[in-house]
C-alpha cells in the first residue's frame, strides 16, 4: 500500500472551521488524491463518519478550478437522483494539522461523501464465497446504476474497481463522481485508466459516449469472474478475457457472454445493459466454476492396478486399489485445480503430479513436496518420455512451453518458437525425444512437432473448441477434437518426414450425434480407443476386430458423466476411469482383454 504524507489524528476543515474533521485511517492514493476515513464533528456534537478525497498540492488556481468543477458535480450528481450513485460535497481548507496548531501551507481541496461500509469491487471479488450467484447479482446492481444514469443521458467516465464499493451484503456503491458530464456538453479533460478504458481514447473538445462506461463495466465483469488475473490489455480485451475465462473453465457460452462490453466497435457493446446482464444472470447461477473433479489421470501403478489422479475444488487426489502403497506431495500445494497430468519418473518409478490451479500457476509435486513452476500457464499435457523424465507442455504468454523433471535433476523449462498457444490440449512423444503436440490458437486447433522447420498444421475449421487428445497407432499418429457443440472429430495426421504442402484427409465424425463433455484417447492393438463421457454416460469407441471392419462401441455406464481418461499399462492392458454423476467410476481390462469394473476402497 502506497505511504501517506499525513498520519491518523490529523484534523481538517474549512477555512472558517479548519478542525471540523479527523483523519482515521489511510486508505489508498489515486493518481490525483489521497483517500482516508474520517469523522466529522458537527456543532450538536454528533459524529458522522465520511470518504475523505484530499487532493495532493498543487498551485492555487488549478486547487481552485478542481473546486468548481466539483461543485458542478455535486450540484448535478443532487439534481439527477440516480440511486446508489454516492454523491459528495466539496472544501476547501488548509492542510491536515494537528488540533489546536497553526496550518501551514496553501490551501487543499477536500471531496467529502458519506462513508460507504464496504470495499472495492476487486477486493469483494477475492474474498467472496458466494459464488458465481453473488457475482450476478453485484453485477447486476452496478449495471442498473449506469443504465439509470446513461437514461439520463450523462456518464460516469470512470468506473474501475477502486470506485464501486460493495458491501457485505452485496449491495453496490458507484461512487467518485469527479468526472461524470453530460453527453451534449464537449470535455474539458480526458481521463484514463489502465485496464479499464476503450481502444478509443477520450478526446479534449470530444464529446462523452456511453461505450467507454460499458466497456468499463465488461473490465469489472471479468475481474469479479477472475479476480486473480492481473491488467487486462484494452488493445485485445474481448480476445484476452475469452481465452482467460475458457482457461478458467468457464463455459464458451459464458465467455462469450462477459466479452459483449469489451466489443473493439463500441456500438457493438451492449446498451442498455439490463438485457445482457440478465443473460448472464442465468448463465452464472447455471455454472460451477471448479468442479469437485475437473480432470483426472489414470496410470497403472507397479502391481498394474490403476491408480487415478483427481484434480478439482478440493486440490488433488488419489483413488485406486493401490492407493495406500502411495501418497501424493506432502505440504501446501495447489487449491482448485482445472488440469492436471501424472507419471512416473526415473528408474524406481517416483509419482510426479503437474497441476494447473484455477490462478493459472503450474504446481509440480513430488516426494519431497510441491512447488510452483510458473504462472500465466493454460493446459497441461505430457507423459513420462523414453528416458524416464515427466515432460509437461503448457502455453504462457500465447507461447508454448515445456517442463521436465526426473529425480535428481532440476526442473528445467524451455519455450518453443514456431507455434503460437493459447491453450495445450495433447501431446505424445512419436519417438524417442520428438513430441506432437495438439494447440489452441484463436479458437482454431494446430498440430505441431516441436523443433521442427515445418508451420503448425491446422485441424479442420475455426470453432469454440472443448478438448483434444491425441495417440500413436500403426497408421501414424491421431487426433480427436470435442467442439462446444460437443460433437467430437478423428483426424489423421501426417508423418514427420511428410511435406508440409501435403493435405490431410479429411477428419471423420465420431460418436453417432451424440453430444460429448469430455475426451480421452489411447493408441493401442491396431487402432485408437477412444474413450467419451456425456449426459449418455460413457462410451468407449474399440478398434475393429475379428470379421468386423467398423470400429466397436462399448458403454460400461448409462449415467450421466463429465470426465473421463483412459491409458495403457506395460502389459498393454486398458484402464478407464470416468466422473459418472461426481463420483468416480474405473474400469480394467483383464488377462483376457476383458473389461471388468474395478471395485475403490472407500474413502477413510
Amino acid at each position: 500500500m502506497s505511504e501517506s504524507r499525513w498520519v491518523p489524528g490529523l484534523r481538517f476543515g474549512p477555512e472558517f472551521d479548519p478542525e471540523q474533521y479527523e483523519l482515521l485511517e489511510f486508505h489508498h492514493r489515486g493518481g490525483e488524491a489521497e483517500v482516508w476515513r474520517a469523522v466529522r464533528t458537527g456543532h450538536n456534537g454528533i459524529r458522522e463518519l465520511v470518504a475523505a478525497k484530499i487532493m495532493l498540492e498543487r498551485d492555487p488556481s488549478e486547487v481552485r478550478r478542481w473546486l468548481g468543477r466539483w461543485d458542478d458535480v455535486s450540484h448535478n450528481a443532487h439534481r439527477l437522483g440516480v440511486t446508489d450513485l454516492v454523491v459528495p460535497s466539496f472544501l476547501l481548507g488548509p492542510s491536515p494539522h494537528r488540533p489546536g496548531t497553526v496550518p501551514s501551507g496553501g490551501l487543499l481541496g477536500y471531496q467529502i461523501s458519506p462513508w460507504v461500509d464496504g470495499v472495492p469491487l476487486h477486493t469483494w471479488a477475492r474474498g467472496q464465497r458466494g459464488g458465481p450467484s453473488a457475482v450476478a447479482e453485484v453485477l447486476a446492481r452496478l449495471c442498473r446504476i449506469v443504465d439509470e444514469l446513461h437514461r439520463k443521458r450523462w456518464v460516469h467516465r470512470d468506473i474501475s474497481p477502486a470506485n464501486v464499493l460493495v458491501d457485505s451484503q452485496g449491495q453496490v456503491k458507484l461512487i467518485d463522481l469527479t468526472f461524470l458530464a453530460p453527453l451534449d456538453h464537449t470535455l474539458t479533460v480526458a481521463v484514463f485508466t489502465p485496464g479499464h478504458v476503450p481502444p478509443e481514447a477520450e478526446q479534449v473538445g470530444g464529446f462523452p459516449t456511453t461505450a467507454k462506461d460499458l466497456f468499463a463495466v465488461g473490465t469489472l465483469a471479468r475481474t469479479l469472474l477472475l479476480p486473480d488475473h492481473g491488467r487486462l490489455d484494452h488493445r485485445l480485451a474481448a480476445e484476452q478475457a475469452r481465452a482467460e475465462l475458457l482457461a478458467a473453465g468457464y463455459g464458451e457460452e459464458l465467455a462469450r457472454w462477459a466479452c459483449e462490453p469489451l466489443a473493439r466497435e463500441p456500438d457493438r457493446r451492449p446498451a442498455p445493459l439490463g438485457p445482457w446482464v440478465s443473460r448472464g444472470r442465468e448463465l452464472l447461477r447455471a455454472h460451477r466454476p471448479v468442479a469437485r473433479t475437473a480432470d483426472l489421470a489414470v496410470l497403472p501403478d507397479r502391481a498394474g492396478r490403476p491408480l487415478v489422479v483427481t484434480g478439482g475444488a478440493d486440490g488433488t487426489a488419489l483413488a485406486g486399489p493401490g492407493q495406500t502403497d502411495q501418497r501424493l506431495p506432502a505440504g501446501q500445494g495447489p487449491g482448485a485445480v482445472r488440469d492436471l497430468t501424472a507419471g512416473w519418473a526415473g528408474r524406481q518409478g517416483e509419482l510426479v503430479v503437474c497441476a494447473e490451479d484455477r490462478t493459472g500457476t503450474l504446481w509440480v509435486g513430488t516426494a519431497t513436496g510441491w512447488w510452483e513452476a510458473a504462472r500465466g500457464v493454460s493446459g497441461l499435457a505430457g507423459a513420462v518420455n523414453s528416458a524416464g523424465e515427466l515432460t509437461v507442455w503448457t502455453a504462457a504468454g500465447g507461447a508454448l512451453r515445456s517442463y521436465r523433471w526426473a529425480p535428481g535433476l532440476t526442473l528445467t523449462g524451455q519455450e518453443h518458437p514456431g507455434c503460437p498457444a493459447d491453450r495445450v490440449l495433447a501431446a505424445e512423444e512419436e519417438r524417442p525425444g520428438a513430441w506432437l503436440v495438439l494447440v489452441e490458437h484463436h479458437e482454431r486447433v494446430l498440430s505441431w512437432r516441436p523443433g521442427s522447420v515445418q508451420p503448425p498444421v491446422p485441424l479442420g475449421p475455426p470453432g469454440a473448441l472443448r478438448a483434444g487428445a491425441l495417440a500413436r497407432t500403426s497408421a501414424g499418429p491421431q487426433a480427436a477434437t470435442l467442439r462446444a457443440d460437443g460433437s467430437v472429430q478423428l483426424h489423421t495426421l501426417g508423418a514427420a518426414t511428410s511435406p508440409a504442402t501435403t493435405p490431410l484427409p479429411a477428419p471423420t465424425e465420431i460418436g453417432d450425434g451424440e453430444p460429448a463433455l469430455g475426451i480421452a484417447m489411447a493408441g493401442h492393438r491396431g487402432g485408437p480407443t477412444i474413450a467419451l463421457a456425456g449426459a449418455g454416460g460413457v462410451r468407449l469407441r474399440l478398434p475393429a476386430g475379428g470379421a468386423s471392419r467398423r470400429p466397436r462401441w462399448w458403454r460400461p455406464t448409462l449415467r450421466p458423466a463429465t470426465r473421463v481418461a483412459l491409458t495403457v499399462g506395460d502389459d498393454w492392458r486398458l484402464c478407464l476411469a470416468a466422473v459418472v454423476e461426481g463420483e468416480l467410476q474405473v474400469w480394467q481390462e483383464d488377462a483376457a482383454y476383458r473389461w471388468q469394473a474395478v471395485e475403490l476402497p472407500e474413502e477413510p
